[in-house]
């Protein structure tokens, strides 16, 4: 640099691309979406409202009697025992990021990223919740890739399995196919005894294209069948982590996002640092916006510290600066596969149904 020149002019990349900033984006997670904004969507915490305190969640159910238990006759000492069972709920997943931002690093960036912010009402520094933004992808996307891997898949009555079914969404639009397409899901959805209007979570492939076409649409089929209503018989979710031509429908209320937030139980201030909850308000290339609760440490480390990377697994000696973790404790919910008797037509179901697209 020639002398008497002036620094270069430093400004985060945002100004110029805004939304398009690379590491702030998130992709497209349905499931996690669909457990917190999803139709029947109700997250359980195993903590008591007032207080924030711990406790095991157990849920009690009835299998239905089935027409095996019926007698064809009128007797008075023929009786069953209604028995109940229980479930427990369990939060025993763990997704965990961590940051520390020394001070000595970040005295030497620029006036506006170092001056004072508030993170859910701590002290901290702008860096440091820029940092923090450009974290949501990577803790959601193991969130989700956890909570996908988690979920089984109920039996379909119609087929006997909990595989996938394959529906073809034809190309034809002079062909009406009522044993396939978006009427076979209908109908097996219907015959297994669901509820409601389903969710669906979908791959980024055949699917999601299916739903993104089909809203596309001006008018109906030459062959009278309308694609915008089939679409809107449900609402979709893209989710990057499922196969991309599968497709699942989840009864409302079915599946539950199950969620221990340990910074309810007395948050504050402990030593020299502040624990708290606070979400992580994201929006994906969907625009799908959900917040994400999490537990937050705020750390003050006021002394050289020995602290171990989390990525390489070395360690090093950190000077005085500020450490941020973020975690998540937390579990799936369905409907027990024993919800049903044996010899009952929907034993396994769970209210989910799993399908495989095509287009032919």
């Amino acid at each position: 640099m020639a002398l008497g020149y002036a620094p270069y002019l430093l400004r985060s990349i945002t100004e110029a691309v805004g939304g398009a900033t690379p590491y702030l984006k998130v992709d497209a997670r349905g499931l996690t979406k669909m457990l917190y904004t999803g139709k029947g969507s109700s997250p359980i915490r195993n903590t008591e409202p007032d207080g924030g305190n711990k406790r095991e969640i157990r849920y009690w159910f009835r299998e239905r009697n089935t027409k095996a238990q019926v007698d064809t006759s009128y007797t008075c000492d023929n009786v069953l025992t209604p028995a109940r069972k229980e479930m427990t709920l369990t939060a025993s997943n763990v997704v965990q990021i961590g940051y520390h931002l020394p001070y000595d690093l970040i005295t030497n960036y620029d006036k506006e990223m170092t001056a004072s912010a508030s993170l859910a009402g701590k002290p901290a520094t702008k860096e440091l919740l820029d940092v923090m933004a450009g974290g949501c992808n990577a803790i959601l996307e193991k969130m989700n890739e956890v909570l996908v891997a988690a979920i089984t898949y109920g039996k379909n009555s119609v087929t006997g399995a909990s595989t996938a079914q394959s529906i073809n969404f034809p190309q034809a639009s002079t062909t009406q196919i009522l044993n396939n397409g978006m009427a076979k899901v209908i109908s097996d959805y219907k015959r297994n005894g669901l509820t409601g209007i389903p969710n669906f979570i979908c791959g980024p492939g055949l699917p999601f294209q299916y739903a993104t076409y089909a809203a596309l649409m001006s008018q109906a089929a030459q062959n009278g069948f309308d694609n915008r209503l089939a679409t809107s018989w449900g609402d979709w979710y893209m989710d990057q982590d499922v196969t991309a031509d599968e497709f699942v429908a989840f009864e409302p209320g079915s599946i539950q996002i199950v969620e221990y937030l340990e910074n309810l139980f007395k948050p504050g201030r402990l030593a020299n640092s502040d624990f708290f909850t606070a979400t992580l308000p994201v929006l994906d290339p969907l625009g799908n916006s959900v917040a994400v609760p999490f537990d937050m440490q705020l750390k003050e480390i006021d002394c050289p510290t020995t602290l171990t990377d989390a990525y390489t697994g070395s360690t090093a000696t950190y000077n005085r600066g500020h450490s941020l973790i973020i975690w998540k404790n937390f579990g799936l919910f369905q409907i027990p596969s024993d919800a049903y008797r044996a010899e009952d037509q929907q034993f396994l179901s769970n209210g989910s149904l799993r399908f495989t697209a095509t287009n032919s």
